[in-house]
């Protein structure tokens, strides 16, 4: 018998995507730091004065619409951010700072207050109000337009304007982890209800593409092609550096390479690691390697049979060789995970060490040990093992990849592990389906 369950890779986004594109645009100006406009580059500010007039960056997968709350993928959260601002933002060292808020304040276990920027403006020119704050907290709440995201507002009793300038979100009870949440690289994004309203609620499509307060603007979305995005003057944050900006979605790894060879495209974001080799050996090409804030992760819906019971769970985490993936996938390019929160997501306030050493009493030590995998499944429901499919993301070909070292362990235990690879937006409909 073949059993379905969704095996599932969580990314956590805080801290990378809004502000990662951000700067490899400017990062591709080069080394000349000083600012034409005097902004600072660590309030949102280019930090740069060298102009460039058009920028290609190449990703591993597409998307079919720019609207993360929509369409919540990667590249989304990438392009949107680009566009879109939430009311805080992280900034490079994940630490969460103003945004179209110019300050915000906790008064209570459950009261949070914004004052908005008197020069935030959307790309139209029109001044952000309060009302259209209150509006944007609305709509990343609601499940009919936002699917994505609505969820993470569950908790929030509602927003109102409270000045002129303010607006107080209220929650149903204290969640420590909500200041996170009116931030474009989790689950929010300001925009004007006309310009909603005129989409129908359909927002994101080639059609209406995307009405922002960030440092660009949509001007071409072509489903599974790419993405075409100029600089607006209207940015509270500065100009940036980059005039206009072209995301082109190449999901074959040796084309990227070769469109990078040939001088057709400028950055490539998320290349394998499998040909970073090759990405270094070419000509005026830096590779860089960053800590991203995300780990990756197996998922059990224990809803389905055999993964109600933890032995069967136990077991496949036994003939898990972390250190392996680690070392030899990822080229040590990261290290084993310990718990859902990366260090670096609060090393900025207990230290890198203490960090590691707390997410790692979380769950202890769990090690590569195939006898003990054994042993987990035979005290299972299922000692003779079984059949399962995984769906992976063809952007994540490492993760592809473990997948496949993990179905030779399982082979030995008797688990019969089908992985199969599809288009990311097509992976994320998997989540949570019994079919998988």
């Amino acid at each position: 018998m073949t059993r379905h369950v969704t095996l599932s890779r969580r990314t956590l986004l805080q801290g990378t995507a809004a502000s990662t594109l951000l700067m490899l645009i400017a990062a591709a100006c080069g080394d000349d730091t000083d600012s034409s406009d005097g902004t600072d580059s660590s309030t949102g500010g280019a930090g740069t004065s060298k102009e460039i007039d058009t920028l290609t960056v190449a990703f591993a997968s597409s998307m079919t619409n720019l609207y993360p709350g929509k369409e919540a993928g990667n590249i989304n959260y990438y392009v949107a951010t680009l566009v879109l601002e939430g009311l805080v933002a992280p900034d490079g060292t994940g630490k969460l700072v103003p945004a179209v808020a110019e300050s915000f304040e906790q008064t209570s276990p459950t009261t949070y207050v914004y004052t908005i920027r008197a020069d935030a403006k959307f790309s139209d020119g029109s001044p952000v109000t309060a009302d259209d704050i209150v509006y944007s907290v609305g709509l990343s709440k609601a499940e009919n337009v936002s699917p994505n995201t609505a969820y993470y507002w569950a908790n929030v009793e509602g927003a109102e304007k409270t000045g002129d300038n303010q607006v107080t979100i209220t929650l149903a009870s204290p969640d420590v982890a909500f200041e996170w949440g009116p931030c474009a690289a989790n689950a929010m994004w300001i925009t004007k209800q006309s310009f909603v309203d005129a989409a129908g609620g359909d927002i994101g499509t080639p059609d209406t593409l995307l009405l922002g307060t960030g440092p660009y603007k949509v001007t071409k979305f072509t489903p599974d092609s790419g993405v075409e995005l100029e600089r607006v003057d209207t940015w509270w944050g500065g100009t940036p550096p980059v005039k206009t900006v072209k995301i082109q979605f190449i999901p074959e790894e040796s084309t990227r390479l070769l469109a990078r060879k040939s001088g057709d495209i400028d950055i490539a974001v998320g290349i394998s690691l499998d040909q970073a080799s090759q990405w270094e050996s070419t000509d005026a090409t830096d590779v860089l390697y960053a800590p991203d804030r995300s780990y990756v992760g197996i998922d059990f819906n224990t809803a389905v049979e055999p993964f109600d019971d933890i032995h069967v769970r136990r077991a496949i985490a036994f003939a898990c060789n972390r250190e392996a993936f680690v070392d030899k996938l990822l080229a040590g390019h990261g290290e084993v995970a310990s718990a859902l929160t990366t260090p670096e997501q609060i090393e900025a306030v207990v230290g890198a060490d203490v960090a590691r050493d707390k997410l790692k009493s979380v769950i202890g030590d769990i090690t590569y040990d195939l006898d003990q995998a054994k042993a987990e499944l035979a005290q299972s429901k299922v000692p003779d093992g079984f059949s399962v499919k995984v769906g992976v993301s063809s952007s994540a070909p490492q993760v592809s990849s473990a997948f496949q070292a993990l179905a030779q362990d399982l082979a030995t235990l008797g688990i019969t592990l089908e992985v199969e690879e599809m288009p990311v937006e097509q992976w994320y409909d998997t989540i949570g389906s019994a079919d998988w």
